[in-house]
């Protein structure tokens, strides 16, 4: 006898459905995406590969025959000199200063010589020379800039302009324009001493800088009215003389901070101004906050 469960009908789910409809194709464009996508994957997987295989390959070089790298450029003259520079200089200079032969290669430039020919005028503080193959040049140049010109005499009768840098470095100068030059103070009370090709640093140029950067912050108008700033008593008194279209002589202090120095003599000059009739004739900031001597001058007596 057969079980009555066996023939009971089964209950049918989703999966006795027929599936007959079909899956979507693919557009055109998402082929093309498709294939370009392949195709990236396998341009960067070439890539990788190609690179894999070049640094071998220079490896492999330089272990067995290190001049094969450069044996291409060793009868190619120098097509290039590229330039980078904080200041002035320019691709003229460079190349005067440089003085290359036309058919010079990059392996028969001796570096150490070109490097102490930038530097030889005094205006370029560091230079970096490197080789980059085949035929290139590239120098990366640190210039000084001038915080004072000066004004002397060396072997002929006729009187030179120097630029002076913030270290005390002396040199003739090259590329800046008139009105910069025009605008910094002529330096005194100092002598030039040769030292090789130029001169010996100038001492208290550091101080005399820091004096005139505060200046010409803190009043930019009256720092336009200066015109002469001598060192002669630097060492002897720890004093900076300073003359101006104003005052003949103005005394700064080297034991106290110059903005406190600078900040009385805008207001002494103002009181002056307004109090005074006669002109100023010297300005004695060295002696303190306390009390600033101030002289003026005195007019002629009138003849009988």
């Amino acid at each position: 006898m057969s079980d009555p469960k066996s023939q009971v009908p089964r209950a049918r789910n989703w999966r006795d459905i027929p599936q007959e409809i079909q899956p979507r194709r693919m557009s055109s464009v998402g082929r093309r995406r498709m294939a370009w996508a392949v195709g990236r994957s396998l341009v960067l997987v070439a890539a990788v590969l190609a690179a894999a295989w070049g640094g071998w390959e220079i490896w492999r070089t330089l272990q067995a025959d290190p001049q094969r790298l450069i044996a291409s450029s060793e009868n190619r003259p120098v097509e290039q000199i590229l330039l980078q520079t904080n200041g002035v200089l320019d691709d003229e200079w460079l190349q005067g200063t440089l003085g290359l032969e036309a058919d010079a290669t990059l392996m028969e430039l001796d570096l150490f010589a070109l490097r102490s020919r930038l530097t030889a005028s005094g205006q370029v503080r560091t230079a970096v020379l490197v080789r980059e193959f085949p035929a290139t040049l590239r120098v990366t140049l640190e210039e000084r800039s001038p915080v004072v010109r000066l004004k002397a005499r060396l072997d002929g009768p006729d009187a030179r302009v120097f630029l002076v840098a913030r270290d005390g470095t002396v040199f003739n100068g090259h590329g800046f324009e008139r009105r910069l030059l025009r605008s910094l103070p002529w330096l005194g009370g100092v002598r030039l001493r040769r030292a090789g090709e130029g001169f010996e640093p100038l001492p208290g140029i550091a101080q005399l800088a820091e004096l005139l950067a505060t200046a010409r912050d803190s009043m930019p108008d009256r720092y336009a009215t200066w015109r002469v700033v001598s060192l002669e008593k630097v060492s002897s008194d720890g004093q900076i003389l300073v003359q101006t279209t104003e005052v003949p002589e103005i005394i700064f202090g080297l034991r106290e901070d110059f903005y406190s120095q600078i900040a009385r003599l805008d207001l002494i000059l103002d009181e002056t101004q307004r109090r005074v009739t006669s002109p100023v004739r010297s300005i004695n900031l060295a002696v303190g906050a306390s009390q600033v001597p101030v002289a003026l001058h005195q007019p002629n007596p009138a003849s009988p």
